[in-house]
């Protein structure tokens, strides 16, 4: 059922790839033209590490834009996951913004979906995986705290 949602992300002439993702970086499904799982991966844990460092500060993170390579991603952050974007233009942002706001919306009305993210999700709101970071980032870290 989800399929059908990211596919209304997807179609939007730019983006390259949509993401979802647990809150423990579990790729829960994804379309995408040009990323393999482990580069997915790898990027859902450098968001979750973002949005975990300002929760560390009570700073709570809904949306999220960053550049990575030569995409333009943009983050949806419900509290068990994320709808992540991959765009290669700028041309249709507004219309991708409103896109995620209306699938964000469905997901998590979707109980189907809810329940297997469920199976995925941390009972944190967020978790860093201590085994994937790496000194400079556990020192910044815990200047935060």
């Amino acid at each position: 059922m989800e399929t059908h949602w990211l596919s209304e992300i997807y179609n939007i002439d730019g983006v390259e790839g949509v993401l979802v993702c647990s809150n423990t970086a579990k790729i829960i499904d994804k379309m995408s033209k040009v990323l393999d799982d482990d580069k997915l991966e790898n990027i859902a844990i450098h968001l979750l590490r973002i949005i975990s460092a300002n929760n560390l500060k009570n700073q709570k993170i809904s949306d999220m834009e960053i550049y990575w390579e030569k995409f333009h991603i943009i983050v949806k952050n419900s509290s068990q996951f994320l709808l992540v974007s991959f765009c290669t233009s700028s041309g249709a942002q507004s219309l991708l913004r409103i896109t995620q706001n209306v699938v964000l919306a469905h997901l998590l009305e979707d109980k189907k979906f809810m329940k297997m993210v469920k199976k995925h999700t941390s009972e944190k709101s967020v978790v860093l995986r201590k085994d994937k970071l790496d000194e400079s980032e556990i020192k910044l870290i815990s200047k935060l705290q």
